[in-house]
């Protein structure tokens, strides 16, 4: 790294804040893109065979179908709940991530070691 003075050595460390502020945001962008993605595509499969549950429980006239309706309906609420759960967590882990590495960042900055390009970041999985 060649030696600055304080203003260059200012504007540079300015630079690659911005540019490590920028990131972090589009990261963000790209993770709630996913999650409401992942979210969305949930909602209908549990709209659609809520449709099809009540269909189903219009239909049938004897206790044990209609049993084994409520078995089948709890079965979906579950499974779309646990789905909404993992997402979610997913969703936090990948901000708790990208705000550690955000951090991690901003702080060798701050000591000075302004590097001449930006680190790569990774971007979140789906």
């Amino acid at each position: 790294m060649t030696n600055h003075g304080p203003f260059e050595q200012g504007l540079k460390l300015m630079g690659a804040q911005q540019q490590l502020a920028t990131r972090s945001l589009l990261n963000l962008v790209e993770m709630i893109t996913a999650s409401s993605h992942r979210y969305a595509s949930q909602t209908t499969a549990f709209a659609e065979d809520t449709v099809r549950l009540m269909k189903e429980a219009s239909a049938v006239r004897d206790p044990q179908g209609l049993t084994d309706l409520q078995k089948e309906w709890t079965q979906t609420c579950v499974k779309y709940s646990e789905n909404q759960a993992r997402t979610t967590m997913q969703f936090v882990e990948q901000c708790g991530k990208q705000a550690l590495n955000t951090a991690a960042n901003a702080k060798s900055i701050v000591k000075g070691d302004v590097p001449d390009t930006p680190p790569s970041e990774t971007p979140p999985s789906e």
